[in-house]
Order: C-alpha cells, then sequence, then structure tokens
C-alpha cells in the first residue's frame, strides 16, 4: 500500500465522482484497497472537508503516575542516564524501558535532548550491486597485532588481509596491490 498525499486524495475522490472508472480500477492505480478508496469519498461527503492523510505510527500511551514517581525516586538516588537507570531498576525486578525513562526525565526537565542523536540518516548503509566495483578496508587490534581486512561490497567476501606490527597505508598499500594483482586476469 502507498502512502496518500491530499493531491492523491483529492484526484481519488474527483474520479469517482466522474463515475467514468470503477471503484478498483482507481484504487489500483493509487496502489490503495478499494475499501479505503470508498472510505476516503465518503469521508469527503460526509464531512465536505478533503481527509488528511492519517499520521503513521501508534499513539503514545499516557504514563502513569506510580511509573513517574518509581523513576524520580531512583534518579534522585542515582543521577545516571536512562539506559543505567533501567538497569537498576531491572535488579529491583522492575522493567520500565529506557525510552520511558528518557520521556519521565524529558518531562521532568532532568534532561534535555541532543539534536546531532534525532537526526534521521539519509541513507542505512550503502551497496555495490556487482561484485569487485568497490571493496572496504578496516584496521582493528587483536592481540597486539594490527589486522587488516579488504572486504567486497556486493558479496561481503574478505577478498585480502594482513597481520602487522602497526597500521600504516604502506601496509594497506601492500596488501592491496598483492590482492589486484591476484584478481587480474592473466595472459596466457
Amino acid at each position: 500500500m502507498r502512502k496518500l498525499n491530499q493531491q492523491k486524495i483529492r484526484w481519488i475522490i474527483k474520479e469517482i465522482d466522474k463515475r467514468e472508472r470503477s471503484t478498483y480500477r482507481i484504487a489500483k492505480t493509487q496502489d490503495i484497497t478499494p475499501r479505503w478508496a470508498r472510505s476516503l469519498h465518503k469521508c469527503f461527503h460526509t464531512t465536505h472537508q478533503y481527509p488528511y492523510p492519517r499520521k503513521s505510527g501508534r499513539k503514545p500511551k499516557p504514563i502513569p503516575e506510580a511509573e513517574k514517581r518509581i523513576v524520580l525516586e531512583i534518579r534522585k538516588q542515582h543521577p545516571l542516564n536512562a539506559v543505567t537507570l533501567e538497569k537498576i531498576l531491572a535488579e529491583q525486578g522492575i522493567h520500565i524501558g529506557h525510552n520511558r525513562i528518557h520521556q519521565i526525565l524529558k518531562q521532568e526537565g532532568l534532561v534535555k535532548d541532543e539534536p546531532h542523536k534525532q537526526r534521521r540518516r539519509k541513507w542505512v548503509r550503502y551497496e555495490r550491486r556487482y561484485s569487485n566495483s568497490l571493496w572496504h578496508a578496516d584496521w582493528f587490534e587483536q592481540t597486539h597485532e594490527q589486522i587488516i581486512l579488504f572486504e567486497d561490497d556486493a558479496s561481503r567476501f574478505i577478498t585480502g588481509c594482513g597481520v602487522f606490527s602497526n597500521a600504516t597505508s604502506e601496509n594497506s598499500n601492500r596488501i592491496l596491490k598483492k590482492r589486484s594483482n591476484a584478481m587480474a586476469p592473466r595472459n596466457k
């Protein structure tokens, strides 16, 4: 199902009023169910206003006073963040999620919003379609040794790796050249 905007809702209502196409055809054009199309049409003709698309997501539940009181008492004893408070409450046998705890603390003015944490990323992750069109390199440390891995972005295949005493660009280039020479086609 597609999310409708005002322009699409107006179009659906006008098309149903014209009676040139069936409601089924109109609904399928907008990728919605015929029942939803009829409901929009009926809502418009009973209220004489264009129905606004419904807000997606769940309606927030009101926070019980007992829950607020528990969280605020724990916060007085332990001035910590919501995740840590959740663990402390869990040890006492009380389960309140850290998002709920944060919401309570925010309502009471004990915490503030951090704008850089609220922004949604425009992309989740990029991924190439074809193998060997992009490799990723990553250094990490294990048992006092520096390890580099080269990973193909499409197949997630480890194309090369190396173990060194230190992470340098020369060591990265050495492994990259070694792997790209191995991947190159050979002339016979």
